[in-house]
């Protein structure tokens, strides 16, 4: 198999929903990571074969060719917009791996974009029969079919907590630790390489809006659950709304000769699968078993693994079904402290893990997103 290489990226600060970047359009937020890797690696963007992004809750149409626009790229730099709702960041860096793997292309950036903050509403058509008037809006798409099943996220990670038998205090302590892990790794400065300061309202923004390093058990405790009374799950062991951008370089062989780039990494295989809709946040564990089988590796030949932390129960069921270890899960903080902006996510612990990877000198690692509808997306990277 032809090699094809991770040469590095960049991402925005994550806001919360109408946080920091709330003034700031999709296209902008893009566009901002786009012109900053091609900056970093000194690379003309007459140079790129292709840009492929991610977005789950934007406008419509192509956001990737829009932020290409908005970059003032050259017009016949051709740009893909992907849609896996919070797997799409995952899937354009996958699909950007097969695009090279089949000789399509030899430098691609690819990544995800999303602003909560920005959504625009949406309506039913009056035709359709799930219209209900006028001025009533839908704040998400059918994620599945009503035969299947088509749960509210949060019901979902409910019946997964209950199902499980995970408890509230186990999802609260992982909370806790997440928001350590990323206030440790704020405060040592290990991701200032891949944030890229930006401009909103003014202010320079250069760190994620959600970590709390004063977080405790106790603020944790008195938390009233969101989803169910009596539940398990609560705003501080779920994730909130967000936004951010997050874009990645990847390059051949021959590329990385042509252009005197450096890469940090491999990325030796990439894999989806679907699982019941209504148990969607176990997606990861089917894609990783099959990225593992494909590669004929064992879970003890992954020296560390990021799965995006939409939920604390999601964590704690995924990591007990892979039987891998919580301390090599997420080891510099998750999404439950950095943020989750939906359609960047993929690629943003992307980067994290490869920063993980670094800090415990680890060879091998795995990328992984579960998303509604019952997609599971898994990314195998190793370093050079």
């Amino acid at each position: 198999m032809k090699p094809v290489y991770m040469i590095g990226g960049m991402r925005t600060p994550i806001g919360k929903t109408d946080g920091f970047l709330k003034d700031l359009l999709p296209e902008q937020l893009a566009s901002t990571v786009l012109n900053e890797v091609v900056a970093k690696y000194k690379i003309s963007p007459n140079n790129i074969d292709q840009v492929i992004l991610g977005n789950a809750v934007g406008p419509g149409g192509n956001i990737a060719r829009v932020s290409v626009l908005e970059a003032g790229w050259p017009y016949n730099t051709p740009a893909i917009t992907i849609d896996t709702q919070c797997g799409s960041g995952l899937s354009a860096v996958n699909f950007a791996f097969s695009q090279i793997l089949s000789g399509q292309g030899e430098l691609i950036i690819a990544g995800g974009v999303e602003s909560t903050s920005m959504a625009p509403r949406r309506q039913f058509n009056p035709t359709d029969p799930r219209f209900q008037g006028e001025n009533v809006y839908y704040e998400r798409a059918p994620f599945s079919t009503p035969t299947v099943g088509d749960p509210e996220i949060g019901d979902a990670a409910e019946y997964l907590a209950e199902h499980l038998a995970i408890s509230r205090e186990d999802m609260d302590l992982l909370a806790l630790e997440s928001h350590k892990r990323a206030s440790l790794t704020e405060e040592q400065g290990l991701f200032n390489d891949i944030i890229t300061p930006i401009e909103s309202a003014g202010k320079i923004i250069n760190s994620d809006e959600c970590i709390r390093n004063r977080i405790s058990l106790k603020l944790l405790e008195r938390m009233k659950p969101v989803f169910r009374d009596g539940g398990r799950i609560t705003a501080g062991n779920t994730c909130l709304k967000h936004d951010g951008a997050a874009a990645i370089l990847l390059a051949s062989s021959n590329a990385v000769k042509k252009y005197n780039l450096k890469p940090q990494a491999m990325i030796t295989g990439t894999a989806s699968c679907g699982c019941d809709p209504n148990v969607f946040p176990l997606g990861p564990v089917n894609s990783i078993q099959k990225l593992l089988h494909q590669n004929h590796l064992q879970v003890k030949d992954v020296d560390a693994l990021e799965i995006n932390e939409a939920f604390a129960v999601k964590i704690l069921a995924c990591c007990r079904q892979l039987d891998f270890s919580l301390s090599k899960t997420n080891m510099l903080g998750g999404a439950l402290a950095y943020g989750h902006p939906y359609g960047a996510s993929g690629a943003i612990i992307l980067l994290h893990l490869l920063k993980a990877l670094q800090q415990v000198d680890g060879h091998r690692g795995i990328a992984a997103i579960g998303a509604v509808g019952g997609m599971g997306i898994a990314t195998l990277i190793e370093r050079c």
